[in-house]
């Protein structure tokens, strides 16, 4: 009988057999010979030169997920490409996290006079003042075009665009064939169209 045979393997001080230290030193190898090709996809990401502190302190974090991480890693699946998904990862999250001070930054602190100052920092999405005079400008050409209608043809104009009635409704109402209807309501859209310059 072989005596070695017997023998429990090696154990390190933390209690891992020297066969799993090997291999998570060979892994450390691994990850250090990364380091710079992961510290240029995170600069890339986060468009800053690689000696920016941010992508230093990326490049640590990703390597320390990537190590810590090691055991999802399948066998004979390649590490690079599984390193620099995590980099691209954590850069991605520095970057929501800068948007997110941006905007938290660009609100005002504190609200000294109340509701006004933070009603000021936010964008009104009402038309200003040129558009709400254009649109009274044109509402003001409708109303003189629909005027110049024959009264039976503004009326299924009205009924048509205003009331939402369709053709079959409008005929009924004014009591006119449905062809009728249809002539009516294209000449007036003509005429209005030819009113506005449209």
């Amino acid at each position: 009988m072989n005596p070695a045979a017997t023998l429990p393997s090696p154990q390190a001080p933390d209690g891992l057999p020297a066969a799993s230290i090997a291999t998570v030193g060979a892994s450390l190898d691994e990850a250090a010979a990364l380091r710079p090709v992961v510290r240029a996809a995170i600069a890339c990401v986060l468009g800053e030169r690689a000696d920016h502190p941010d992508v230093e302190d990326c490049t640590h974090e990703a390597l320390a997920r990537a190590f810590e991480g090691r055991g999802r890693l399948r066998d004979g699946e390649p590490l690079r490409p599984w390193v620099l998904g995590i980099a691209r990862h954590v850069a991605l999250d520095v970057l929501r996290r800068r948007r997110r001070t941006r905007r938290a930054e660009a609100l005002p602190r504190e609200v000294a006079g109340g509701e006004g100052e933070i009603l000021e920092a936010v964008e009104d999405p009402a038309p200003g003042p040129e558009e709400r005079a254009a649109e009274r400008e044109r509402a003001r050409r409708i109303d003189v075009a629909l005027q110049k209608l024959a009264e039976p043809q503004r009326r299924a104009l009205l009924a048509f665009h205003v009331e939402g009635l369709n053709y079959q409704q409008i005929s009924r109402r004014l009591d006119i064939p449905l062809g009728t209807v249809a002539t009516w309501i294209a000449r007036g859209r003509r005429c209005l169209a030819e009113a506005l310059g449209e």
